[in-house]
């Protein structure tokens, strides 16, 4: 089921951009196909997008072909804040799905955090749940077992973008291949299908058709060591809030956004 936040209308007065992007006053609309890239190592990077629809992924690639994603980016992300000094990309940032986001030019970015304190919150919401997904998925990497750190990722997803019902059922989109999964845990694929099939067989998920259901959203959450939500603010970032600071600068007014909320 598609939720629909939106306030945005097509811009007036916009210019085309090659990528299929509306631009207006440093801000455009941007539309990107899956595993087309964002960045690559090296670019010099001018702007940060903020996801409305679709997930990216940030990975380092090692000279021997093997993969570590570092980084999930999902409705509501900018990516990446690790670009705000205007350097160079240090790592892919690749589309995992088609996306569409706002792409915001750094100096726009900027002047906006320094004039308005609802931007500054954003971005300090923002970088403060990222540091936290960074520790946590650094503790999966050293201490979790294979059955754990799967079940912290699918926490983690369900409470970004997804909804747990009166059941204690969560649900939410999995677009993740068992490769992404692998590259994420530090597993290997065929440990992940072996740990999803065990998973699957102990009645705590369903996975199919890109879709992951959680049935005992509680009892996973231990398994997974994972997080209190009692004793923590919720992961979730506001992406209405995000859309709403940041079109008032474009110029851009009601962009339509679907976030996918799958309902258990």
């Amino acid at each position: 089921m598609h939720d629909t936040f939106g306030l945005v209308a097509e811009p007036a007065a916009a210019k085309a951009d090659p990528r299929g992007a509306v631009a207006l006053a440093g801000v455009a609309l941007d539309h990107r196909h899956a595993n087309s890239y964002l960045a690559r190592p090296g670019d010099r990077m001018k702007h940060i997008f903020l996801l409305i629809d679709g997930w990216a992924a940030r990975y380092r690639l090692l000279s021997d072909g093997r993969r570590q994603i570092t980084a999930l980016f999902l409705p509501g992300d900018l990516c990446d804040l690790a670009w705000r000094d205007g350097g160079k990309a240090v790592q892919h940032v690749i589309a995992i799905t088609a996306i569409r986001a706002l792409r915001i030019e750094l100096g726009t970015f900027e002047r906006q955090i320094e004039c308005d304190p609802g931007a500054r919150t954003i971005v300090d919401h923002e970088a403060h749940l990222l540091a936290e997904a960074q520790c946590e998925w650094l503790v999966s990497l050293g201490r979790r077992s294979a059955v754990e750190r799967l079940a912290h990722l699918f926490c983690e997803l369900v409470e970004r973008i997804g909804a747990v019902n009166a059941g204690g059922v969560g649900r939410c989109e999995m677009p993740l291949t068992q490769i992404d999964m692998a590259d994420i845990t530090g597993l290997t694929p065929v440990h992940v299908n072996r740990t999803l099939q065990q998973m699957r067989r102990s009645g705590l998920i369903e996975l199919k058709s890109r879709q992951l259901k959680l049935r005992d959203f509680a009892r996973i959450k231990k398994i997974a060591f994972f997080r209190s939500s009692a004793d923590n603010p919720p992961l979730k970032n506001n992406l209405p809030e995000a859309l709403k600071v940041f079109q008032t600068i474009s110029g851009l007014a009601a962009v339509q956004t679907q976030g996918r909320l799958a309902h258990a």
